[in-house]
């Protein structure tokens, strides 16, 4: 396939070599990434330009599914908009406290463009793992109020969180105790032994038909789920799922048990949690996959290709009160979200 042209450069100096990219690297940092040196300048579109050895690839890494519009879109070098980006990258105020005519025109254009509607509340964050980190607070804080333990001291450590087997929600504190893909990641961390249930993925067949007895397998993991629900009487906070699971291997669950999911937490008095870091954002041809199925989460964790990270939340999480999008404080981080990448997604 031969390649687009590349785009209209304004070259940057720069005071290392394409050459002398990982030698330099390696002195202070573990390296081991891509064999390349990316050109900011150079790529374009799904073209990624390595300056080291001045050839164009085909993008099929896309930052771990993170660049929705490929390099350097003619959109992102509007005069217009590189006006506005110079402008708030030189700054990095911390906007949970510092309010800006530029974040709100974020948060408006993503409430009502991207979020569904019944979904109010909104928390913004850098990086999807404090996305999800985030999603179990507010989780946690919820089913803490419906046990009438309001009081900010009181002892919460016998709740848990049901995930599946399978699962990358994250890296970070509580995500870790969540992922369980491969040992390298989550090995030799301490972890809290929440309930994980058997995750009832699709097989398919050469023509896409299915391989397997979906319907046990199905079977199996709500077997597990009452049993967990079973052991933790009125403690678990909330099921998390990713509806298609990434880094677990490209696992496909159908409709029947995202719904059974749904009830599972609208009968138990749990939340619902559909992590969409990568998945979400037009990723599957609509806004949020979960809309494929018309089975709404409580709250859905996203990330990647939003630039910005965050969760949104129904108004399930106002049956109680002084809720984690009403007391002050609860959730926050210093400069909640960015808005370079704020911009970015707007």
């Amino acid at each position: 396939m031969e390649a687009a042209p590349l785009a209209q450069s304004n070259a940057v100096a720069h005071g290392i070599s394409a050459s002398e990219v990982h030698t330099v690297l390696r002195r202070h940092q573990l390296v081991d990434g891509f064999d390349i040196v990316l050109d900011l300048e150079k790529s374009h579109g799904v073209w990624l330009y390595d300056a080291r050895s001045e050839s164009e690839f085909l993008d099929c890494f896309t930052c771990f599914a993170s660049w929705p519009v490929g390099y350097n879109h003619p959109l992102l070098q509007d005069s217009t908009f590189q006006a506005q980006l110079r402008s708030v990258a030189s700054s990095n105020p911390a906007n949970s406290d510092l309010y800006t005519q530029e974040m709100a025109d974020f948060v408006e254009a993503f409430a009502t463009r991207a979020t569904p509607p019944g979904f109010p509340h909104h928390f913004w964050i850098a990086g999807g793992a404090l996305a999800v980190e985030n999603a179990l607070k507010a989780a946690f804080d919820w089913k803490a109020r419906k046990l009438g333990r309001t009081d900010l001291e009181a002892d919460v450590n016998d709740l848990v969180i049901l995930h599946l087997r399978e699962a990358f929600h994250g890296r970070s504190g509580y995500t870790l105790s969540l992922t369980n893909t491969v040992p390298d990641k989550i090995g030799l961390f301490p972890k809290f032994a929440w309930p994980r249930v058997h995750n009832p993925t699709i097989e398919f067949d050469p023509d896409g038909g299915l391989a397997n007895d979906i319907a046990a397998e199905e079977a199996r993991a709500c077997a597990e789920i009452e049993t967990a629900f079973a052991r933790h009487d009125n403690r678990i906070a909330a099921i998390i799922i990713e509806p298609l699971q990434g880094e677990g291997g490209d696992n496909h669950f159908r409709a029947e048990f995202l719904q059974a999911l749904r009830d599972y937490a609208d009968a138990r008095e749990a939340l619902l949690i559909f992590d969409e870091v990568q998945t979400g954002f037009w990723g599957s041809g609509k806004p949020w996959l979960w809309q494929h199925y018309n089975i709404a989460p409580d709250i859905v964790a996203f990330g990647k290709k939003t630039q910005v990270c965050g969760i949104y939340c129904s108004e399930r999480i106002d049956e109680v009160e002084n809720n984690v999008f009403q007391f002050p404080g609860r959730i926050n981080s210093t400069f909640g979200g960015n808005l370079t990448d704020m911009l970015r997604c707007r």
